[in-house]
């Protein structure tokens, strides 16, 4: 003999309720699926190392030794060394052309001949 439908609907929420599940006759979608799932924050946060905030690590110290605002910025030594040569390069002539003396200004030029 086979139960009727509101006996089997019964049934199913007092199931849900013993075994503490979720009664959901209407199969809508709640995502108690990724509700159930650990939380990934902390594992996430700890794979990566904490940042480092230089300005307050700096200020904590008392300033860089040796070092101050009227110096001007502080450079890594290959953007001091790439800085001189462009410099020295500069005064060969060999410097980037200025603003509109370009490649394309030039070729401009002698095409109206």
């Amino acid at each position: 003999m086979r139960a009727s439908a509101p006996t089997c609907k019964a049934l199913a929420a007092l199931r849900c309720r013993i075994f503490d599940t979720t009664y959901n006759p209407g199969a809508v979608r709640t995502g108690a699926k990724y509700l159930r799932q650990r939380l990934v924050g902390p594992a996430m946060l700890s794979y990566y190392r904490p940042q480092l905030n230089l300005r307050s690590a700096i200020a904590s110290v008392g300033g860089l030794p040796g070092w101050s605002k009227e110096d001007g910025p502080l450079l890594a030594p290959h953007e001091v060394q790439r800085l001189t040569d462009v410099a020295r390069r500069k005064e060969m002539g060999k410097g980037p052309p200025k603003k509109g003396e370009g490649r394309r200004a030039a070729m401009k030029g002698k095409k109206g001949r």
